[in-house]
């Protein structure tokens, strides 16, 4: 496997990430303003929405590292911390919050005797430890998004209107908007995963010109 394989690799789970987190964004049920009730988690897109968007996790946390890496010289050292944080903040909270939501949420809820422990508050499980984690980590992913966005207005090469674009964003998750279909995931899963979509389609094409200026001199060694 050759580095310019791997981040190939690593720009094509990027863009997986987008699709799924996408998809299952537009297609999270959300029950008369709420998107974590029992109504939502016995809506017929549950939980199928909340597992794409969980699969979208797993690729991102795949191809964060290598498309920091390739990006690094550019992006500095606000790019490491934006990078480290998101990384961290997908890794703990937003992938254990996807794991309850997808797979614990709509069990309790199809049970008449347990529904009862999803309270009204939209946090899917009333438990100190829980909530304080996803509040933590809800700000650290948004501070993250904020900083990379920073990051990429400043970086060399790269298109500024994406840097705006995401901090914007980023900025907006921290308005609590009425929860609402299909808005509520554009909101969440759009600022993001363009982002991140644009950056993977940049890489690809910065290895296809690496790799079409290395031809000729393979060309010329092979004559020699």
């Amino acid at each position: 496997m050759t580095t310019n394989n791997l981040y190939r690799l690593s720009a094509y789970a990027l863009v997986a990430a987008f699709v799924f987190s996408l998809v299952g964004g537009l297609a999270h049920p959300v029950v008369d303003g709420h998107s974590h009730s029992v109504e939502s988690f016995l809506a017929p897109a549950s939980p199928w929405a909340q597992i794409s968007i969980y699969v979208g996790a797993i690729f991102l946390s795949l191809g964060l590292p290598g498309c920091y890496l390739w990006f690094r010289e550019r992006l500095g050292v606000l790019g490491f911390v934006g990078f480290l944080l998101y990384f961290v903040a997908n890794a703990v909270s937003a992938q254990s919050h996807l794991v309850v939501e997808a797979f614990v949420g709509p069990t309790i809820a199809e049970d008449p005797t347990t529904r009862h422990l999803i309270p009204d508050n939209g946090s899917i499980f009333d438990a100190g430890p829980f909530m304080a984690l996803q509040a933590v980590g809800a700000l650290t992913l948004i501070g993250s998004l904020i900083v990379i966005g920073i990051a990429l207005i400043r970086a060399p090469g790269l298109p500024t209107w994406l840097g705006w674009f995401l901090t914007l964003g980023a900025a907006l998750l921290l308005i609590p908007f009425p929860e609402a279909p299909v808005l509520s995931g554009i909101q969440v899963e759009v600022p993001r995963g363009v982002a991140i979509f644009v950056l993977a389609v940049i890489m690809l094409r910065e290895l296809a010109a690496r790799s079409a200026a290395r031809a000729p001199q393979r060309l010329v060694g092979s004559a020699a």
